[in-house]
């Protein structure tokens, strides 16, 4: 039976059974709730609010008058009863649909939901959502994180001693040493992942704020660590001669799409959807107009990432005369293949025109730097590496920014302003020496 308060009226009750004591009585056993009755919808159904478990009457009262509020002012969500995981997978499905967000970015989005968000915060009322859910979801998968790769070192680091035990008992029998197996180490919940998953969180509850559903958006005033921009390493210029010219002298294949993105500092997916009707090798311009990505391994083509990134870029006279050179093996391996040849118009192909996998450039990179002997580093980091020879030679950061298209300056400043070296200091000592200074300060 329900046990209404004798001060706030039947809106605000106890749900009582018959052990507890009769009405006018208090019940120390059972919480409060509250019911609030709504008009009814379009459709003429009748339409309720509650929610249990305050501690006093009082709580649940103050709780009503929030709704009661709420509903006066067209606040009020119109699904009270829809949790966080429905409207997330609402949010998402209705993003594919409407072919809003790009493939690459849907993977991202999707592996954010089913992966954390919804597991972690899918059960919850979306109007029940709090900020300290949110941050204590943040915390709560870096913890988890961080235990499976202490687990995972903690085994590798078992079957390292096994494997070292038999290796031991082969070599006495002049057997050939065996590998240790290895389970995968997870990748740790950086603050920089941190910050992408609330921004999606950040995503989805903005749109149920424009819908009505909610009065603010929790995921904007939850705590989350702070990510700063890493410093960028990358190789010395004679590394990059030296990997540069081994993979020319072996005949590689990928060797002048590789030297392009060292030199005018390119992505993959530029590189990989660049179109010999964009380059201009008399000019020396290459225009970014086109990408191809990949997402879950799927090739997909769009326009670069941003407006910022659609634009022309120089090339150094070096780089034009290898592009002229991979055009002419291009054109030999398009006569050999005849009428099988596929005209896609693309600059990096194989050797039936086909395009390259984006996925593919990113491995045979990989192994190819393995192959050589150099310093490990990934593909996005012939990007940077273009930028420091840039801050090497002189180049002003504005210029660098331009040339890597960022859409701010600021970006180029905080990935790379630690490169710039000597060039700052040059700077200084020009600017002084255009002051004529009669007292220069004299140093024993």
């Amino acid at each position: 039976m329900n046990r209404k308060s004798p001060k706030y009226g039947k809106g605000v009750f106890q749900r009582c059974d018959a052990d507890c004591p009769p009405q006018g009585k208090v019940c120390k056993t059972h919480t409060w709730a509250y019911l609030v009755e709504l008009p009814t919808g379009p459709s003429g159904k009748r339409r309720q609010w509650t929610k249990g478990g305050f501690r006093s009457a009082k709580a649940a009262a103050e709780a009503r008058a929030e709704i009661l509020a709420a509903e006066q002012a067209g606040t009020l969500p119109t699904d009270g009863k829809q949790t966080v995981g429905a409207w997330l997978t609402e949010w998402l499905d209705g993003k594919v649909g409407a072919e809003s967000i790009r493939a690459t970015t849907e993977v991202g989005y999707r592996g954010h939901v089913e992966n954390y968000l919804v597991p972690y915060l899918g059960h919850l009322r979306l109007i029940d959502l709090r900020p300290h859910h949110v941050t204590k979801m943040l915390i709560d998968i870096r913890r988890e994180h961080d235990e499976r790769i202490a687990e995972a070192k903690e085994t590798n680091e078992r079957l390292q001693k096994e494997a070292d035990e038999v290796n031991a008992e082969r070599q006495a029998a002049g057997k050939r040493p065996i590998k240790p197996r290895r389970v995968a180490v997870p990748r740790p919940f950086s603050p920089a992942t941190a910050q992408r998953v609330r921004a999606t969180l950040r995503s989805a509850i903005n749109a149920a704020l424009r819908s009505g559903e909610v009065s603010r958006n929790v995921a904007a005033l939850a705590e989350v660590a702070s990510a700063s921009r890493p410093r960028v390493k990358v190789w010395e210029p004679e590394q990059l001669g030296e990997f540069l010219d081994a993979i020319a002298g072996d005949g590689e294949r990928l060797y002048p799409m590789l030297h392009l993105a060292a030199f005018a500092g390119l992505r993959r997916g530029e590189l990989c959807g660049l179109r010999w009707c964009d380059v201009d090798l008399d000019a020396r311009t290459v225009d970014v107009a086109w990408q191809r990505t990949s997402a879950r391994h799927k090739v997909v083509e769009s326009r670069p990432k941003t407006d910022g990134s659609e634009s022309m870029v120089d090339i150094d006279e070096g780089t034009a005369e290898v592009l002229r050179a991979w055009r002419k093996q291009q054109i030999q391996e398009r006569l050999a293949w005849g009428p099988a040849w596929q005209d896609t118009g693309l600059v990096f192909t194989r050797e039936d025109g086909s395009g390259v996998h984006p996925d593919f450039v990113t491995y045979r990179f990989e192994k190819l730097v393995a192959r050589h002997g150099l310093p490990r580093i990934s593909l996005h980091k012939l990007r940077h590496l273009a930028a420091s020879l840039q801050l090497a030679a002189g180049v002003d950061i504005a210029i660098v920014s331009k040339r890597l298209r960022h859409s701010s300056i600021k970006i180029t400043n905080d990935t790379y302003g630690h490169l710039i070296g000597t060039v700052g200091r040059d700077a200084a000592e020009a600017a002084a020496a255009l002051v004529p200074l009669r007292h220069r300060a004299k140093t024993a």
